[in-house]
């Protein structure tokens, strides 16, 4: 969904993965990391663009708030 990813090794392969898609621990391996900061900060930046599509779609009436 973010189209962030990062390379992780799963079952002896390395794989790109989304981070959105990261295991707990691979997400918390790859955190220690000064070099995540430019994935993290697009991460965020789409997390926030998918925020304010979700309240368009609650104010045009096609979602429903959870509340």
């Amino acid at each position: 969904m973010t189209g962030t990813y990062l390379r992780v090794n799963r079952n002896n392969k390395w794989e790109n993965v989304e981070v959105e898609h990261l295991t707990d621990e691979e997400r918390q391996c790859a955190l220690g990391s000064k070099d995540l900061m430019p994935w993290l900060n697009l991460a965020c930046k789409k997390l926030a663009e998918i925020e304010k599509l979700i309240d368009q779609l609650v104010e045009d009436g096609i979602l429903l708030k959870n509340v």
